[in-house]
C-alpha cells in the first residue's frame, strides 16, 4: 500500500487551482516523478542523431527520452522528425506535459489521434522538430526555469507559428498557449508547494528516509543550477 502524503495549499493557490479544475495529487506525484528524474540526470547524452538538434543542455531524461523518440518515429516513416512525431511520443511519456492535457479535459490519445489525421490530409503543414525544441528551451528560459521538461515541450507546440498543425490542432481542441501556461504554472505551484510541506507523519522510517533524500537531493540541484 502507497504511503500517503498530505498536501496542503495556501489559500490563493486554492482558489486557483478550484478554478483551474486540476488534480493536485496526480500533478504532484508526477511532478515529483519529474523532479526526482532531473535530479539524477544533470549531465545529458550530446547530440541527437541526425537533426541536429544539440541535446547536451539541461533536458530532463524524461524530455530528452521524447524528443529522441520522435526521431525513431520519423526515421522508421522515413521522413524528416515534425511536432507529430513529438506529440506521438509525447502522449505515452507520462510526463507533466500529459497531465497538464488530461487536467484541460483532453485526452492526449485524442489530440495525437486528430493531429494524424490532419497531417494525413496536408503532410506540410506540421513544424520541424528542431524549432520546437528551440522553443521549448525558450520557454523555459522564460519560466525562470534552468531545465526543459516535457512540460516545456508542451508550452514549445503552443508558442509555435499560428498556422503551425500541432498549435493549430491543441488551439482547436481548447489548449492556447495562454491556458498551457496556466496548467503548467498551477501544475509547478502546487508540486513546488507539496514538496516544501511534506508531511512525514505517520510514515515508516525507510519511507521518511527516501523522502528526505529525495528532498534533499532536489535541494542541492537547484543550489547548483541557480
Amino acid at each position: 500500500m502507497s504511503p500517503k502524503i498530505n498536501v496542503y495549499l495556501p489559500d490563493e493557490l486554492a482558489e486557483q487551482v478550484k478554478v483551474a479544475g486540476i488534480p493536485v495529487s496526480a500533478i504532484c506525484q508526477q511532478a515529483l516523478a519529474d523532479a526526482v528524474a532531473v535530479s539524477s540526470d544533470v549531465d545529458r547524452p550530446p547530440g541527437s542523431g541526425g537533426t541536429g538538434l544539440d541535446l547536451s543542455r539541461s533536458f530532463t531524461k524524461r524530455a530528452y527520452g521524447v524528443l529522441a523518440d520522435a526521431e525513431k518515429l520519423a526515421e522508421a516513416a522515413g521522413h524528416e522528425p515534425t511536432t507529430v512525431d513529438l506529440v506521438a511520443a509525447l502522449v505515452e511519456s507520462g510526463g507533466l506535459a500529459v497531465v497538464v492535457l488530461e487536467s484541460a479535459d483532453l485526452e492526449p490519445l485524442d489530440l495525437y489521434a486528430e493531429l494524424r489525421a490532419r497531417a494525413d490530409q496536408d503532410p506540410g503543414a506540421a513544424g520541424p522538430l528542431e524549432a520546437l525544441a528551440e522553443r521549448a528551451v525558450e520557454q523555459a528560459r522564460g519560466l525562470g526555469h534552468t531545465y526543459v521538461g516535457t512540460e516545456h515541450l508542451l508550452l514549445g507546440l503552443t508558442a509555435g507559428p499560428t498556422r503551425e498543425l500541432a498549435r493549430a490542432t491543441l488551439k482547436d481542441l481548447g489548449i492556447t498557449h495562454e491556458s498551457a501556461l496556466r496548467g503548467v504554472a498551477t501544475a509547478l505551484s502546487a508540486y513546488s508547494y507539496a514538496r516544501e510541506t511534506l508531511t512525514f507523519s505517520g510514515l515508516s522510517a525507510p519511507i521518511r528516509a527516501a523522502l528526505e533524500e529525495i528532498r534533499s537531493r532536489l535541494s542541492r540541484l537547484e543550489d547548483r543550477t541557480a
